[in-house]
């Protein structure tokens, strides 16, 4: 029954296939026009855009072109620019430089000019410090480089004159004070180089004293007006054969002769002020302080103790033969002979002990107040230590007291506070030397009593062996 239906179903679907085959040929002929129509218009296309190609190749190209051109004066542009922005540093950078050279050259002027005025004598500044100070007045008001430069050019033309000057010798009048009254007193200058003589009409006479004032080395430019701030001269004292030589010179001088003797200080005053600050022993002791006294008082014990010792340990001979029963020797060694003889006893340890006994006396007479000698060595180091350590207190208290106290009294202060250690010092090393000198000839001396004294035991021993035998012979017979 179902053969019949499926072959109807077959012969249904036959008119399909062949509806379906003829629309397939269709729609491939429409495809094929399609393509065709499109192979067509990309063929178009491709013309015109082959026809537009070279005109766009060509602006292209000379768009490029004109981009380049305008590139390369744009990278002209930037390094003129960088150029110029490079050269102004560069100038800018040279005129500092130059601003800065010329600062320290005027610097170096100045400085020159305030060292060369306040290394000249008291006295001889009054000769320049009127020209000095006309010259320093022009920077007062105009203070531009070229104005500065111009005064410090013509400070250094004075410095040469007054140097040159300086050197061949200038005389010249002033006055100057004269201690130990400090009065000024008129006379006659001489500066010859760094030395000034002086001689007054009163008759006072000698060199100069090379002083300096803080302020003035502390300021570092002068002033018109600091110029004239001059500080009064001041003579220095010699002895009275230096001046008779200058008031001499002096005076043959103004009477036209033209070759004068002078005295030369190489010092340049500094041996004077040496000389006068130059403090003897008692001056030095007074300084000490209070721990100066028991330092004092340890040397004059340890110095005396030394002295008696000497002449005792001296005093003690050494035998300078064998040691004998029968012979004679001096100090101690006589009384170890005697002791040794005097024994009647026959044993030998006993002698032996009597004897120790004996030099430990000796010993213990000899050494007594030696160790204070040795204690002085000890102790004067330390008093002095002590003492400079109470000095540099009362300097230190000094510098707490003071803001800026002056070099000078701390100098003073401290060599003060160093006396101590000196005389510590200065004690304690003879007293140590006087120590071991001292001990090591008495331990010479204990060591020849102790030989000695093993030599008269020997010989007492031999002699009891030799009076033995007589004696058992006497008894028996």
């Amino acid at each position: 029954m179902k053969l019949p239906y499926i072959a109807l179903f077959f012969l249904s679907l036959v008119p399909s296939f062949t509806l379906l085959g003829d629309s397939i040929s269709m729609v491939r002929e429409k495809a094929k026009i399609d393509l065709q129509n499109a192979i067509k218009q990309l063929a178009e296309v491709r013309n015109s855009i082959e026809e537009e190609k070279i005109p766009l190749a060509k602006t292209v190209t000379s768009l490029e072109d004109r981009a380049r051109k305008l590139r390369a004066e744009l990278q002209h542009y930037l390094r003129l620019r960088d150029n110029r922005e490079a050269s102004l540093l560069q100038l800018e950078r040279e005129v500092t430089e130059t601003e800065s050279e010329l600062d320290y050259s005027l610097n170096l002027l100045r400085t020159y000019i305030t060292g060369w005025y306040h290394a000249n004598p008291s006295a001889e500044k009054s000769l320049w410090a009127k020209k000095l100070s006309a010259i320093l007045l022009q920077t007062k008001n105009d203070t531009t480089r070229a104005n500065s430069f111009s005064s410090s050019f013509d400070a250094l033309s004075l410095s040469i004159e007054a140097i040159r000057k300086s050197v061949g010798g200038i005389l010249f009048m002033g006055n100057a004070i004269v201690p130990p009254e400090g009065i000024r007193e008129e006379g006659i200058f001489w500066s010859n180089g760094p030395t000034v003589f002086f001689s007054s009409k009163e008759g006072s006479s000698g060199f100069l004293e090379k002083s300096s004032s803080n302020k003035e080395n502390q300021q570092l430019n002068l002033s018109s007006n600091s110029v004239l701030n001059i500080t009064p001269a001041r003579l220095a004292l010699g002895s009275a054969e230096t001046s008779n030589t200058i008031n001499k010179a002096f005076g043959e001088y103004s009477e036209g002769k033209k070759t004068i003797l002078l005295p030369l200080d190489p010092t340049m005053g500094k041996a004077l002020v040496m000389e006068k600050g130059e403090l003897n022993t008692l001056e030095e002791l007074q300084k000490g302080g209070i721990w100066i006294y028991p330092i004092l008082f340890f040397a004059v014990l340890s110095l005396f103790i030394a002295i008696f010792k000497a002449i005792q340990i001296a005093q003690v001979k050494l035998p300078t033969t064998a040691a004998s029963l029968e012979g004679k020797y001096n100090g101690p060694f006589e009384l170890l002979r005697k002791t040794a003889l005097g024994y009647q006893g026959k044993n030998h340890e006993i002698l032996e002990e009597i004897l120790y006994e004996a030099i430990i006396d000796m010993q213990v007479k000899l050494e007594k107040a030696l160790p204070l000698i040795a204690v002085t060595a000890a102790t004067a180091p330390l008093l002095g230590l002590l003492g400079t350590v109470t000095g540099m207190i009362d300097v230190f208290r000094q510098i707490t007291n003071f803001a800026n106290p002056e070099n000078s009294e701390l100098a003073r202060g401290i060599s003060e506070a160093l006396v101590t250690t000196k005389f510590g010092l200065v004690t304690a090393i003879p007293s140590l030397i006087a120590h071991a000198l001292l001990t090591r000839r008495l331990q010479g001396i204990i060591s020849k009593m102790e030989g000695f004294s093993a030599r008269l035991v020997r010989l007492k021993q031999e002699n009891l062996n030799q009076s033995s035998p007589e004696t058992d012979a006497k008894s028996d017979s």
